[in-house]
């Protein structure tokens, strides 16, 4: 059976040794960071990042915005989500090194995949406001690097319109500011999940 098939079915996740955990959000609200400490707090996890799933720049799924010339990094074309579900479905299917293992996807788009948003026992979302998510986003450089007018034309009115929709159609999620201490973050995170491994 193929992930595509297995994620139509909620039982796949509450049978797997696994335990999958999702981090979405705001551009630099700290996804990255929260899944990394996870990672090392819970030992022989797994990290799946979607940036290293995002098609290449000259691929025709992308959606051009014409105002820029420039292609659209904050929607679903953007990300080659089949080559990122065979990783996924390969990790499912492989035995965790211990039963406290976590199997971590984190994007800024993984739920506002239909499919892919269900498999997650928890899910967690990074909001930040805009003035921050600027200040951070221009002490970062990215490939293709953010052109003149693409955060206020793109990044901001797409982070608003994919959080909309996770509100609307992804239950169960945990919103956090990413403003708030990672620390802080970090330890309510790591309650909610060991709420549920102590149920298995």
């Amino acid at each position: 059976m193929s992930l595509n098939a297995e994620l139509q079915d909620e039982d796949t996740k509450m049978n797997t040794k696994w335990t999958f955990i999702g981090i979405s959000g705001c551009t630099n609200g700290g996804k990255t960071t929260l899944a990394s400490a996870l990672a090392n707090h819970f030992p022989g996890s797994v990290v799946v990042n979607q940036d290293t799933y995002f098609r290449s720049d000259d691929s025709k799924e992308h959606i051009l915005i014409p105002e820029l010339n420039h292609k659209n990094w904050e929607r679903l074309e953007a990300v080659d989500w089949d080559a990122m579900m065979a990783h996924l479905e390969n990790i499912m299917h492989s035995p965790p090194p211990n039963d406290y293992s976590l199997l971590i996807v984190e994007g800024h788009i993984i739920f506002n995949h239909p499919k892919l948003r269900n498999i997650f026992h928890k899910r967690y979302f990074l909001t930040l406001d805009r003035e921050e998510c600027v200040r951070r986003r221009i002490q970062r450089i990215y490939d293709p690097p953010d052109i003149p007018g693409y955060f206020d034309m793109c990044v901001w009115p797409m982070y608003l319109l994919n959080l909309a929709d996770v509100r609307e159609n992804c239950p169960d999620v945990k919103y956090f500011d990413g403003n708030t201490r990672k620390e802080k973050i970090l330890e309510c995170v790591l309650s909610d999940i060991q709420s549920i491994m102590a149920k298995k």
